[in-house]
């Protein structure tokens, strides 16, 4: 029965108590929708890697000001290939193809692939505690209102770039760069895929899969077993079926879920991931 988002005086008492750091202001941000706890975080912490992915997506900023941000996420976060990936999107945009390319064989050598979004939720969860939200109820709303910014643009990227860009390459005969690009939109879907995560993460990097098969001639030999891409293919479509039937029995399901149920329910997510939250859920309950 309680609202949604903390009042500005909720938020000040849990901002106190954490000394205004750079993850309680964003926490209170995204929890009360106050844009100025966004810019206070941004003036005081503009070196921290998770004020600049909030700033990144900042829809007041300019051009300018998000090229600023893209670069100072890259530079506070040197090991991530996220803010390769952005930054990549925007100079795509921009027209600097080679600038783009550049940061896309950034991205491929760094191992790392943080977007901080379960660490977003935690402090959300704390920040409804702090305001006296229950504990199932802090976690439901810190995790049901958490924002994926980066996802359409890195969908974006993959689809409407990267895959062109194989082509383009394939065109002119460049079959080798053809592949390394086409490898490194694979690249991208797996790390996407990777958990703990969100389903809607594992979805945009099955359709970045497709996507890039669907490219290749179907015949082509690919993975082990005599694999053809057209296998590859069949067997995404396949998993994306297992994974909307899951959906559904889960939607099905979670009305009927204890409040202890929701909060076990919400540390397997963020643990070992939504799809094996969603799993263990209705393995527990489908039978009733």
């Amino acid at each position: 029965d309680n609202p949604m988002k903390l009042t500005a005086e909720q938020a000040e008492a849990y901002l106190k108590a954490n000394r205004r750091s750079a993850a309680s202001l964003l926490a209170a941000y995204r929890t009360t929708g106050d844009p100025a706890l966004l810019k206070e975080a941004m003036q005081k912490y503009p070196n921290d890697p998770q004020v600049a992915f909030e700033a990144v997506f900042n829809k007041d900023a300019s051009p300018e000001e998000r090229r600023q941000w893209l670069d100072a996420f890259k530079q506070s976060a040197p090991d991530n290939s996220l803010p390769n990936y952005l930054s990549a999107l925007d100079y795509f945009k921009a027209g600097q193809t080679d600038l783009a390319v550049q940061e896309l064989e950034a991205a491929s050598d760094k191992a790392q692939f943080q977007d901080y979004r379960l660490e977003a939720a935690q402090n959300e969860i704390e920040a409804y505690l702090a305001a006296d939200y229950s504990v199932a109820e802090a976690k439901m709303l810190g995790m049901s209102q958490l924002e994926l910014p980066q996802l359409r643009p890195l969908r974006d990227l993959a689809r409407d770039y990267m895959i062109p860009l194989a082509n383009s390459y394939q065109q002119v005969g460049d079959g080798a760069s053809a592949q390394a690009a086409t490898q490194m939109a694979l690249n991208l879907a797996q790390r996407l895929e990777v958990p703990p995560g969100f389903l809607i993460n594992q979805l945009v990097g099955m359709a970045i899969e497709r996507t890039a098969f669907s490219a290749m001639d179907p015949t082509s030999p690919y993975g082990g077993a005599g694999q053809s891409v057209q296998d590859q293919i069949n067997q995404l479509n396949e998993q994306r079926a297992a994974l909307k039937e899951l959906g559904q029995q889960f939607e099905t399901l979670k009305q009927t879920l204890s409040d202890q149920d929701w909060i076990n329910y919400r540390d397997r997510d963020m643990t070992f991931g939504e799809v094996a939250a969603m799993q263990w859920v209705v393995s527990k309950y489908g039978q009733k």
